[in-house]
């Protein structure tokens, strides 16, 4: 396993550098109220259609941080403080009056799911995308993201869904910040340009030697609070170890998947997507066999966190 070569690398460290921290407390002050204002939206999800899990308990905003989860963030342990991101987006992002992308962002930024992960394959990506094919799901989001909860009887034998909680076994393909530019930040991400202000992409195989992208499927790691260590994940390449994934479906009803040889971007067999990313965990063992790593059996898996601080190319046994 070797480095990637990045032109813009994250440098290392415990905390956001100065650059990417807040400009001032004044700056903060300004983004308050407006933060404020927008929360009850943000957060009354339950009757709004957001889907399965989205029900949160109601939050109070601290200063300068305009993002507020609703909940205890599942990797709070280690999550970052005073980022950016966090202080001038809100769980709306700049979904603003529109209705349907107000309840996509909510979607993308839903992290106060509490149920047990259910096991899902690759089969079940596929399924997912058929089953909403078939239904023109796709049409029917304006107003309400209901219709895509529990649609698929899943490998496991439970109905899963937008909003429920899965874990993921895979090999990674690659991993890198998207939507980072002047004028190319999501809309969820309230169109902030730095890579910290923006998702990681994650391209999952089922095999490791499959470097086509339309033969897989894709996770996203929000920005909101994100970890430093997840950070380093793009800069690895030929990453040998399996990896296991745990957050909640989201249908990307903004793009296609390949089909019938188009190849549009992002390449996936399935628009059905892991996002946000609760847990990401590494494999032990260099393996090409994903059997090796029983997706069940914790004492396998390493966290990111403590894979990249072990700073080797296997983690301690």
């Amino acid at each position: 396993m070797k480095a990637k070569s990045k032109p813009k690398p994250v440098k290392s460290k415990t905390k956001p550098s100065d650059k990417r921290r807040l400009t001032g407390v004044a700056a903060a002050a300004t983004m308050l109220p407006l933060a404020l204002s927008m929360l009850p939206a943000g957060l009354d999800r339950v009757n709004r259609g957001g889907g399965a899990g989205l029900t949160t308990p109601k939050a109070v905003a601290h200063s300068g941080v305009a993002f507020v989860p609703g909940c205890k963030l599942p990797f709070d342990n280690i999550k970052t403080v005073g980022l950016d991101i966090d202080a001038q987006c809100t769980i709306d992002g700049n979904g603003g009056d529109d209705t349907a992308k107000t309840l996509e962002n909510e979607a993308k930024n839903n992290f106060c799911v509490k149920d047990s992960p259910v096991t899902i394959g690759f089969a079940d990506f596929t399924g997912l995308q058929k089953t909403a094919d078939d239904n023109s799901l796709k049409k029917g989001l304006k107003t309400s993201r209901d219709s895509l909860n529990e649609i698929f009887a899943g490998s496991s034998g439970s109905k899963i869904g937008e909003g429920t909680m899965v874990q993921f076994v895979s090999f990674l393909l690659d991993a890198h910040f998207s939507n980072v530019g002047k004028g190319k930040g999501e809309n969820v991400n309230c169109k902030l340009p730095e890579q910290l202000d923006n998702d990681i992409h994650i391209e999952l195989t089922m095999d490791r030697n499959d470097d086509d992208p339309c033969n897989g499927v894709t996770a996203e790691m929000s920005p909101h609070f994100r970890p430093d260590e997840w950070n380093k994940l793009v800069d690895f390449e030929n990453f040998d170890h399996p990896v296991r994934i745990t957050g909640t479906l989201f249908f990307d009803d903004s793009h296609a998947p390949c089909h019938d040889g188009v190849r549009p971007n992002p390449k996936r067999a399935s628009v059905w997507e892991i996002h946000p990313i609760y847990r990401f965990d590494v494999c032990k063992t260099k393996t090409n066999d994903l059997k090796a790593c029983d997706v069940k059996n914790n004492s396998v898996w390493v966290p990111l966190d403590q894979w990249v601080s072990n700073n080797q190319d296997e983690p301690n046994q």
